[in-house]
Protein backbone atom coordinates (compact mmCIF):
# COMPACT_ATOMS: atom_id res chain seq x y z
CA UNK A 1 0.00 0.00 0.00
CA UNK A 2 1.62 3.42 -0.74
CA UNK A 3 2.32 6.29 1.72
CA UNK A 4 -0.01 9.28 1.80
CA UNK A 5 2.26 12.13 1.53
CA UNK A 6 2.08 14.70 4.15
CA UNK A 7 1.47 18.17 2.78
CA UNK A 8 4.05 21.29 4.46
CA UNK A 9 2.02 23.21 6.53
CA UNK A 10 2.65 26.54 5.12
CA UNK A 11 1.86 25.26 1.84
CA UNK A 12 -2.08 24.28 2.56
CA UNK A 13 -4.95 26.89 1.19
CA UNK A 14 -6.07 27.49 4.75
CA UNK A 15 -2.77 28.73 6.17
CA UNK A 16 -2.17 31.19 3.07
CA UNK A 17 -5.76 32.45 3.53
CA UNK A 18 -5.51 33.35 7.11
CA UNK A 19 -2.36 34.83 6.54
CA UNK A 20 -3.23 37.07 3.83
CA UNK A 21 -5.79 38.34 5.64
CA UNK A 22 -3.54 38.50 9.18
CA UNK A 23 -0.91 40.68 6.51
CA UNK A 24 -3.67 42.80 4.86
CA UNK A 25 -5.07 44.13 8.76
CA UNK A 26 -1.28 44.66 9.63
CA UNK A 27 -1.19 46.80 6.33
CA UNK A 28 -4.67 48.91 7.57
CA UNK A 29 -3.01 48.98 11.20
CA UNK A 30 0.19 50.64 9.76
CA UNK A 31 -1.27 53.05 7.05
CA UNK A 32 -3.65 54.09 9.74
CA UNK A 33 -0.86 54.60 12.58
CA UNK A 34 1.28 56.12 10.23
CA UNK A 35 -1.26 58.89 8.76
CA UNK A 36 -0.31 57.41 4.92
CA UNK A 37 -4.18 56.68 3.97
CA UNK A 38 -4.70 56.64 0.20
CA UNK A 39 -6.71 59.30 -0.92
CA UNK A 40 -9.84 56.73 -2.04
CA UNK A 41 -12.81 58.58 -3.68
CA UNK A 42 -15.60 59.60 -1.15
CA UNK A 43 -18.58 57.17 -0.67
CA UNK A 44 -21.34 59.40 -0.18
CA UNK A 45 -24.11 58.79 -2.31
CA UNK A 46 -23.37 55.52 -3.66
CA UNK A 47 -24.34 52.05 -2.55
CA UNK A 48 -21.01 51.17 0.02
CA UNK A 49 -21.84 55.13 1.27
CA UNK A 50 -25.29 53.75 2.51
CA UNK A 51 -23.27 50.32 3.69
CA UNK A 52 -20.79 52.68 5.76
CA UNK A 53 -23.23 54.96 7.22
CA UNK A 54 -25.60 51.92 8.30
CA UNK A 55 -25.54 51.48 12.26
CA UNK A 56 -23.69 48.70 12.33
CA UNK A 57 -20.35 50.08 10.53
CA UNK A 58 -20.96 53.22 12.69
CA UNK A 59 -21.89 52.00 15.91
CA UNK A 60 -20.75 47.68 16.03
CA UNK A 61 -17.66 47.31 12.87
CA UNK A 62 -15.12 50.20 13.97
CA UNK A 63 -11.80 48.90 14.17
CA UNK A 64 -10.29 51.64 12.04
CA UNK A 65 -11.25 55.56 11.57
CA UNK A 66 -11.36 55.14 7.98
CA UNK A 67 -14.83 54.16 6.85
CA UNK A 68 -12.17 52.19 3.46
CA UNK A 69 -10.36 50.18 5.60
CA UNK A 70 -13.76 48.78 7.86
CA UNK A 71 -15.21 48.04 4.43
CA UNK A 72 -11.93 46.47 3.08
CA UNK A 73 -11.93 44.50 6.75
CA UNK A 74 -15.29 42.99 6.49
CA UNK A 75 -14.83 42.17 2.64
CA UNK A 76 -11.16 40.33 3.01
CA UNK A 77 -13.06 39.02 6.45
CA UNK A 78 -15.77 37.31 4.50
CA UNK A 79 -13.50 36.34 1.30
CA UNK A 80 -10.19 35.13 3.53
CA UNK A 81 -10.98 34.42 7.03
CA UNK A 82 -14.32 32.32 7.08
CA UNK A 83 -12.62 29.80 4.19
CA UNK A 84 -9.34 29.60 6.12
CA UNK A 85 -11.38 28.71 9.49
CA UNK A 86 -13.56 26.23 7.98
CA UNK A 87 -10.15 24.56 6.08
CA UNK A 88 -8.52 24.93 9.51
CA UNK A 89 -11.31 23.09 10.90
CA UNK A 90 -11.75 20.53 8.20
CA UNK A 91 -7.66 19.65 8.64
CA UNK A 92 -8.15 19.41 12.27
CA UNK A 93 -10.60 17.16 12.31
CA UNK A 94 -10.20 14.82 9.54
CA UNK A 95 -8.60 11.27 9.83
CA UNK A 96 -6.62 12.03 6.74
CA UNK A 97 -4.06 14.49 5.53
CA UNK A 98 -5.98 16.76 3.25
CA UNK A 99 -4.11 19.45 0.36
Amino acid sequence: MAKKQQIPFLKRAWVSSIGVFVLSQIIFITLEATGWIPNFRDFSGTLFGRITESSFFREWFTFYDTQHFNLFTLFFGITLLVPGILGAIKNVFSPSPQK
